[in-house]
């Protein structure tokens, strides 16, 4: 799972397997500016679709990837709950 800011807004790339083991890509657009706000929206939203386990949630800054420990705890706390 990939985060940005692009023209004020957070933009969240999701990458998982469906049902039926393919790889699927989803963007989300959040119309804020909060990393917090915008991953946790999006851990909601991807929870009750029933997609959930671990993941890599890295924060995109021009051409490299960093990880926000806060931020990979929160997402990961809400879309491994049962």
């Amino acid at each position: 799972m990939l985060y940005w800011l692009e023209r004020g807004r957070v933009v969240v790339q999701v990458e998982y397997h469906d049902a039926l083991g393919r790889l699927r890509k989803e963007v989300f657009h959040r119309p804020t500016s909060d990393f917090a706000a915008a991953l946790e929206d999006v851990a909601y939203e991807l929870q009750g679709r029933g997609i959930g386990g671990g993941a890599r949630v890295r924060k995109r800054q021009g051409n490299s990837l960093t990880t926000v420990p806060e931020l990979q705890r929160l997402f990961l706390s809400i879309v491994r709950e049962d």
